[in-house]
């Protein structure tokens, strides 16, 4: 199941040479790769174009990372260089290495099967698409993500339950709300996958985690004014105590549920459908950038996890999370709330953290 706001990035056909090429994209060797004009036109594709973005999928269909395109070039096959030749993170130390390994897929049998056209070969002058990418995004899996949330969950509950109830009325950076009722939003946000999941699955195409953040009616005035009387009035029908416990509640349930749940797709209460991993994501997201904005109105050091920490840096930067953090000389709980709207940028670093291929999501506070 792949995005219906992403095109598919696919390299090779499914198969251990797609297994070794995307390994080679995550480990951060490919950059670049080769395609041919014809297979384009085959399709009826139309070509990349710099600063789109494609998901990469493995040979099972499974996305894996969102990759941004950041150059094309159409050249003569005899026209590719070695620069190119190098990038595409395959061991090719010449490009008459290059050149032979991608005429034995070119000529292979999968290739001409695929064309319609058992004797298509190449020549100095066939027309190659050679296009530059970089990962902006890293897909996780589902055990990854479900492990993440429950750890987030644990330790925003043991933070929380180490104050005075009295701390849990200070402001947060997201007026009007108190402590409680921003935790009272982020519960009731995680608790929905129950909802989702007891609902049938939808029949469209899903989105991305990052569409799901798209600057919409979902984040309207009036949708933001509901979001805040909704969470003050949950939060004043219980106490501290018993907020916090049906905070823990919640996740604890939404874990073990999402556990024993096969892969599917669930309709979101805005009605997108997306995958369940990647709608958990979502809640990863809410656990750790929330649990910063209690952490911060608390007064206390920062208890976000380093699982969580992963899954949301990787949903933001990608493998850049370490130039973003540099560039901006801040931690992970640092650079999460400048991605966010939590800590100014100025414009120098917010046009040079896009450079680095930033996913910037629409969140509060602005």
């Amino acid at each position: 199941m792949t995005y219906a706001d992403l095109p598919d990035a696919e390299f090779a056909f499914p198969g251990p040479l797609r297994d070794q090429l995307v390994a080679a994209v995550l480990a951060g060797h490919k950059t670049s790769s080769t395609g041919l004009l014809a297979g384009y036109e085959h399709d009826g594709e139309p070509l990349p174009v710099p600063g789109e973005r494609s998901v990469m999928i493995d040979s099972a269909g499974q996305p894996l990372a969102i990759l941004q395109t950041t150059g094309v070039r159409l050249v003569r096959l005899a026209e590719v260089d070695l620069d190119h030749a190098i990038a595409e993170g395959e061991g090719y130390r010449t490009v008459a290495q290059w050149r032979a390994g991608h005429e034995r897929f070119w000529h292979g049998e999968q290739m001409r099967a695929w064309l319609g056209d058992p004797g298509f070969t190449v020549d100095d002058d066939t027309v190659c698409v050679a296009d530059r990418f970089r990962v902006v995004s890293l897909v996780p899996d589902a055990a990854t993500v479900t492990a993440a949330l429950a750890a987030e969950a644990a330790a925003l509950v043991a933070g929380l339950r180490a104050v005075p109830e009295a701390d849990l009325d200070r402001p947060t950076c997201c007026p009007p709300w108190t402590v409680r009722d921003e935790l009272a939003h982020t519960a009731v946000a995680v608790s929905r996958t129950l909802d989702m999941l007891d609902a049938p699955a939808p029949s469209a195409e899903p989105i991305s985690t990052a569409r799901y953040y798209a600057p919409d009616a979902r984040f309207a005035p009036a949708a933001d004014s509901a979001r805040v009387d909704s969470a003050h009035e949950f939060a004043a029908a219980r106490t501290g105590p018993q907020l916090i416990d049906w905070c823990e509640q919640q996740c604890a349930a939404v874990t073990a549920r999402v556990t024993a749940t096969a892969p599917r797709l669930v309709a979101t209460r805005h009605g997108d459908p997306m995958r369940l991993t990647d709608f958990q994501v979502t809640r990863v997201v809410e656990l750790a950038v929330h649990g910063l904005d209690l952490s911060d109105a608390l007064g206390v050091a920062p208890w976000l996890t380093g699982q969580a920490a992963d899954v949301v840096t990787g949903l933001l930067f990608g493998p850049q999370t370490g130039a973003a953090a540099a560039l901006l000389g801040t931690d992970r709980p640092g650079l999460l709330r400048a991605a966010t709207g939590r800590s100014p940028l100025t414009a120098a670093q917010r046009t040079a953290l896009t450079g680095l291929g930033t996913t910037w999501l629409t969140t509060a506070p602005n």
